[in-house]
């Protein structure tokens, strides 16, 4: 048994429910800008083409240097990214209604990113680190909760807005800052991991590895595209900031059942299965939501939540077979590069909802989901743990 094997913490529960209360407030933070985007646009006075510059500064350059910041957790261990990146999610959003123009709020959206690429990859490492014995239920729950964070928190954020202004974000900071006290005292320390081990990993799986990253960032697009449009969709249309939040919501939070659903289904009829279905029900999904309206808006988003991150525990499971010795890399690979990917695709089509409506671009997500189904029969059903891999 190496050291990265053995359990790194004295209390297991206590760990793993730390963990999955600080990815609670990182994916909350990161997650609630498209709720209070109406009112951005208004204050700073923005044309909704800006709209992909603010997604793209927030989750494009943090998630483009994910794989690297990965790449360094694996090497460095302990717990300090997981630290790190917690308190600069926190900071970087909760502060940007006290920011004064444009820039300054593309700097703290930034700043806000680097500590949500730097959180994911040691905290994923270290849930499964836990636990080796029930590596899926410690995965899951730790999923879980960043699923209920990135639901809950647009509409929190929202009530806030209405309430007490787009100032009082700032409240925000709290839990946050707070955590790291439970966090010192219960997250695990991870031994450092030779990087040759990566880089193998890499050299046998180079293809497989772009695959996954580009079936990601197609997840990425349909989740980040639908989060950012349907409130400023909502809102063209007359709608409150309170309702079109609680749009984002019934897709986030329902899509839980997503998380756990997807990794049930794939053990059982296989992983290819789930993610071809996923690309199709996707773009299915999307375009009954647009011929949709009443209650059928908010049902069609939820089964859309399901559909989309049924594959979220998939394509973890996938590049962490990918990269068997590296859990960090695995992650900051799979979420790092994928979300940016994701990040670039809203921010082209800010400028064609400038251009042709939002509808248009909405359209466009719709049909570009559909390019994941070549990519799903690259990836491979299952990776055994290859033996051959020398120990560190």
């Amino acid at each position: 048994m190496t050291e990265r094997e053995r359990p790194a913490a004295p209390s297991s529960g206590l760990g793993l429910a730390a963990l999955t209360w600080a990815h609670f407030l990182n994916d909350g933070y990161i997650n609630y800008l498209p709720a209070v985007l109406p009112v951005l646009l208004t204050k700073f006075h923005m044309r909704i083409a800006l709209v992909g510059s603010l997604i793209l500064a927030l989750l494009g350059i943090g998630s483009l240097l994910q794989p690297f910041l990965g790449w360094k957790a694996d090497r460095t261990g302990g717990r300090s990214f997981v630290l790190a990146g917690l308190v600069l999610s926190a900071l970087g959003t909760s502060l940007i209604g006290l920011a004064p123009g444009y820039w300054p709020l593309i700097a703290l959206l930034i700043i806000a990113g680097l500590g949500n690429a730097a959180f994911h990859p040691q905290a994923l490492a270290a849930a499964r680190s836990i636990t080796e014995a029930r590596a899926g239920t410690a995965m899951s729950f730790f999923l879980i909760g960043g699923e209920l964070g990135r639901g809950l928190w647009p509409v929190l954020a929202g009530f806030l807005v209405v309430s007490l202004g787009l100032r009082s974000l700032w409240l925000f900071a709290i839990p946050g800052v707070l955590t790291m006290l439970l966090l010192l005292r219960s997250v695990p320390h991870l031994a450092p991991v030779p990087s040759r081990l990566a880089r193998d990993s890499w050299q046998r799986n180079r293809g497989r590895i772009l695959a996954l990253v580009g079936f990601v960032g197609l997840r990425g697009m349909v989740t980040y595209g639908v989060v950012t449009f349907v409130p400023l969709l909502w809102h063209a249309r007359g709608g409150s900031l309170v309702a079109g939040a609680s749009l984002i919501s019934a897709m986030l939070v329902v899509g839980i059942l997503g998380n756990f659903s997807g990794g049930i289904l794939a053990d059982h009829v296989g992983r290819r299965p789930v993610i071809i279905s996923s690309s199709i029900l996707s773009s299915v999904l999307l375009a009954l939501f647009l011929f949709s309206n009443g209650i059928w808006l908010w049902v069609s988003l939820a089964f859309l939540g399901i559909a989309t991150f049924a594959t979220a525990p998939v394509t973890m499971l996938i590049g962490q077979d990918l990269f068997p010795k590296s859990h960090s890399m695995a992650s900051g690979i799979t979420l790092g590069a994928g979300n940016t990917l994701g990040a670039l695709a809203i921010f082209v089509l800010g400028f064609v909802a400038n251009s042709y409506g939002i509808d248009a671009a909405m359209w466009c997500i719709a049909g570009l989901s559909l390019l994941g189904l070549p990519l799903a029969l690259m990836l491979p059903e299952k990776l055994s743990r290859p033996s051959a891999v020398p120990e560190p």
